[in-house]
């Protein structure tokens, strides 16, 4: 409960924030639209109404109600969409509407005529326009909370590596990460998606953290998980949501589970006359900075026990190990934990050109390292535009 209570009031700040801007927009910039008065009363209801739900969703995962605590986080999140869509697109329909002042001022000095009656047509372009720009953003934003609950997008991709051992040619990897099991994202749903996983046949499953915000469904999810009955197993590292639900019990559940968790430190699985090391190191917990020193340390530690010229994968929740790694010859990366920005476009996230650095969705390369960042199959704000869920199959390939 007190984590609960720390974020009440961050995120009512944050949606009485957008609720205040929009409000101010809409007045100041669209004084046509201010006057009526549905209007007005519907925006300022986005800013309650988001405060409100979100109110009702702590009690309910406080006292257990998880399909209450479903709906009421879905109109919460639609109130903070709406809001963020509307600050964005008001001053543009105002622009709009401000071009259309213009153009009916420069008709008048043309004509020399002060009281010339508007052009219906413009008049109603300018009018269809400036209230297309909300409407088509509300669209899009409302499509985008839609997506957040389809299924996971499971697909194959491959990874082909210069001298890859025959043993390894063809090895499939189920990736899975960032689950939130909880509310968005139900043992149903990972069933299902393990069902189309099945499909394609792995060998060995990799979790790479956050599997589950509600830990009473942390056994029930590892053991569908394990009875797919990968021939390699199934192993998982911890992620910072782990650490923020109680890391004793996380790893107490673990101890009990089929699939074996693994931090710092790494384990050899014999594939034929061929090896592969998995290892997973920690996760900082920290939510923005992280220090070199921390990778470093961790992924020192996993690899500590890695046989020389044995093909290496690393299991990191964050994509920011990847260029220790890198450094230390590890083959293949896996990772999570940016949910790809919930906004993508082509396989990758629309942040990707403000942050670089962070490897935010989809296959990267240093060298001879290569990463794949999942933007995951859950969330814990329900929204993904052009980013859908997904549970990726890699397949080792020989270049």
């Amino acid at each position: 409960m007190p984590r609960l209570l720390f974020f009440l009031p961050f995120v009512s700040a944050v949606i009485l924030s957008f609720g205040l801007a929009q409000l101010l927009l809409l007045r100041q910039l669209n004084r046509v639209w201010w006057e009526k008065k549905w209007i007005r009363r519907a925006a300022w209801s986005l800013p309650a109404v988001g405060v409100a739900f979100f109110i009702l969703l702590v009690l309910c995962e406080y006292h257990g109600l998880r399909e209450l605590g479903v709906i009421a986080g879905a109109i919460s999140a639609i109130s903070l969409i709406l809001e963020i869509c509307l600050m964005f697109s008001l001053p543009i329909s105002g622009a709009i509407r401000g071009a259309g002042r213009l153009v009916d001022s420069f008709a008048r000095r043309k004509s020399g005529v002060e009281d010339l009656p508007t052009d219906r047509t413009r008049r109603l372009f300018f009018k269809g326009a400036a209230a297309a720009v909300p409407l088509a953003t509300v669209v899009t934003g409302l499509g985008g909370i839609g997506r957040a609950f389809a299924t996971a997008k499971v697909s194959k991709k491959q990874f082909a590596y210069e001298g890859l051992e025959p043993g390894l040619q063809g090895l499939r990897i189920l990736h899975l990460s960032d689950l939130h099991l909880a509310h968005y994202v139900t043992l149903e749903d990972l069933e299902q998606t393990l069902l189309r996983a099945e499909t394609l046949s792995p060998d060995l499953i990799l979790i790479t953290g956050d599997i589950a915000d509600d830990l009473t469904l942390l056994p029930d999810a590892l053991e569908l998980i394990a009875g797919l009955r990968p021939r390699l197993g199934a192993y998982a590292t911890v992620g910072n949501h782990e650490h923020f639900r109680g890391i004793t019990e996380v790893r107490r559940l673990f101890s009990k589970s089929p699939v074996a968790l693994l931090v710092d430190e790494g384990v050899f699985l014999a594939t034929g006359n061929s090896s592969v090391f998995v290892a997973g190191i920690n996760d900082p917990i920290a939510m923005h900075s992280v220090s070199t020193e921390f990778f470093q340390s961790s992924i020192a530690l996993s690899l500590s026990n890695n046989p020389p010229d044995c093909f290496t994968i690393l299991m990191s929740h964050r994509p920011d190990a990847f260029p220790f790694a890198a450094r230390q010859s590890v083959d293949l990366t896996l990772a999570g934990h940016t949910h790809g920005g919930q906004i993508g476009f082509l396989g990758r996230s629309l942040l990707e050109r403000h942050l670089p650095e962070k490897y935010l969705w989809g296959h990267y390369e240093i060298d001879n390292s290569q990463l794949y960042t999942s933007c995951g199959m859950g969330h814990w704000f329900p929204f993904r535009l052009g980013c859908p869920p997904e549970a990726p199959v890699i397949e080792l390939i020989k270049s």
